[in-house]
């Protein structure tokens, strides 16, 4: 609804303009020059921690909207979205603040002698955020609320839960022995060829994102080079990883991924992946040489070494990226490099003055149908879930038990019952995000991993402070207006200095 649709002027002796709306059959108003905008419910994400009347954060047009339940605050009853309800987008000196109204009924002016000012609160219900009411002739009586009361009394909205475990942290630093030093661990991207299992070491990789629907295709080229996308402003060529280390051509479905990796020589590469499963860690002294018979014949040099997962169920081979540019790509790119000059059919894209320094990398999960990230940098692996935990007696319902992870005993923390959400049933999509820092060491459930994204710094902004707990486990976001996604980044440090897991820990 536009806010110029319904205006009437009742009288030649116009003071003020009201916006009119329901809530729960009774009738309020905002004065007209507080109001930015009326808008459809949009698509909001849901804000754990934060207080009962928040409905969730909305991405408009670029901005973060906060937005209430005006229902929830001034009645206690929850409203029920349906097609009628609308937002009320208001201008504070907090910033513009979402009000979900059952319904908007018009836009209109009021005469002086109409509105009656707040001393008169025997007819409200909604007094506290009073600032008067309007009486005319044979009308419902209108509650004008105050904009700035409401606003102010979000913003120090706190959490009121009768789990208080959800906001008690320890604030004494860990010095619990967590076994391997970092410097002695490998993490490794881990992923798919043909139903094999393979592997890149994590820091060769840039990014995992999703094929594009369309790539431009380069003349001449070989059968591994599938074309070019434009990434944020870098012309990325794509080459299928299979046919380069002679295997069956890879079948783009849903589940493949592009892994970027840098070359010094060449810049960006991407290579397509039948399917990313995880990333873990392992000790340097658990990758095993690759056996001779291998460095002979056309395919010398692919492999890097091999290790053993799940007690030598399966064998993960770890590919040498130096090698393969060496012996199967040198050749390829440098002809690529040719073609690129002159090239019609991709777009020219202009240089911004962003450098490597100015992105971020972040590991994207879903929990309950939103999206999370954790910085890579606090990410120590991503690892399949157990069928067993060991169960720690005298331990709040969020922490699951513990696990043996390669000597070290890790505590694991369902983080749906964390962030006071509901628990889900287990499933194989489930993952165990494993989050380190300052030689704290802990896993945390989450429904299943999405990618690993790199994100331009100016995208993360500071989330809405919303309640105690929510400021200080989501205090970030990232903003992505062409994906039109928000992604609420975790705190690691408030999670693993938690005086529960320390005990878990022993």
């Amino acid at each position: 609804m536009s806010i110029t649709e319904q205006v009437h002027t009742d009288s030649a002796d116009v003071e003020k303009q009201f916006v009119s709306f329901l809530i729960q059959e009774e009738c309020f108003a905002f004065q007209m020059l507080s109001v930015g905008e009326i808008i459809r419910v949009p698509v909001l994400v849901s804000v754990p921690l934060g207080p009962p009347q928040m409905q969730g954060l909305a991405n408009l047009r670029g901005n973060v909207l906060p937005v209430y339940d005006l229902s929830m605050i001034l009645l206690g009853k929850p409203s029920v979205v349906s097609d009628v309800n609308r937002v009320i987008v208001v201008d504070t000196e907090l910033g513009s603040i979402g009000f979900l109204v059952d319904r908007v009924l018009k836009v209109y002016s009021v005469p002086s002698n109409c509105v009656v000012d707040s001393d008169s609160k025997a007819v409200a219900v909604a007094y506290d955020y009073l600032d008067g009411i309007i009486k005319q002739a044979d009308m419902p009586v209108e509650q004008i609320l105050n904009v700035s009361s409401l606003a102010k009394a979000q913003s120090i909205a706190k959490l009121e839960s009768k789990n208080t475990t959800l906001s008690h942290f320890a604030s004494a630093d860990s010095k619990t022995n967590i076994g391997q030093e970092a410097d002695d661990l490998q993490q490794l991207v881990c992923f798919s060829l043909e139903a094999q299992d393979f592997a890149l070491h994590l820091q060769d990789v840039q990014e995992i994102v999703r094929v594009p629907d369309a790539m431009s295709q380069l003349p001449d080229s070989l059968p591994c080079v599938l074309g070019l996308v434009n990434l944020r402003g870098r012309i990325i060529p794509i080459i299928d990883l299979a046919s380069t280390i002679h295997m069956k051509s890879s079948q783009i479905n849903d589940a493949s991924r592009i892994v970027i990796i840098h070359s010094a020589h060449y810049g960006s590469i991407g290579f397509v992946v039948a399917k990313v499963s995880n990333v873990m860690s392992i000790c340097s002294n658990e990758m095993e040489p690759v056996p001779s018979v291998c460095n002979d014949g056309a395919e010398s040099g692919f492999l890097e070494a091999v290790y053993r997962r799940d007690g030598g169920k399966s064998l993960v081979s770890i590919i040498s990226l130096e090698n393969i540019f060496m012996r199967s790509l040198s050749h390829t790119l440098s002809t690529m490099e040719t073609n690129l000059i002159g090239e019609e059919n991709v777009t020219e894209v202009k240089q911004d003055s962003v450098g490597e320094d100015d992105y971020e990398q972040y590991v994207i999960f879903w929990i309950e149908g939103q999206e999370y990230g954790v910085s890579i940098e606090d990410t120590q692996e991503i690892t399949r879930v157990p069928e067993k935990l060991e169960s720690v007696p005298g331990t709040p319902h969020y922490l699951k038990g513990i696990v043996n992870l390669r000597g070290t005993v890790l505590p694991v923390i369902d983080l749906r019952s964390r962030l006071n959400l509901p628990s889900s049933q287990s499933c194989e999509r489930q993952r165990i995000v494993v989050l380190t820092k300052n030689k704290l060491r802990t896993g945390f459930i989450v429904d299943s991993v999405v990618e690993v994204k790199t994100v331009v710094r100016n995208a993360i902004e500071k989330a809405p402070s919303l309640s105690d707990s929510q400021s200080e486990f989501l205090n970030r976001l990232i903003k992505l207006s062409d994906e039109k996604r928000i992604i609420q980044l975790i705190e690691p440090s408030v999670l693993l200095h938690d005086s529960a897991v320390e005990t878990a820990r022993g």
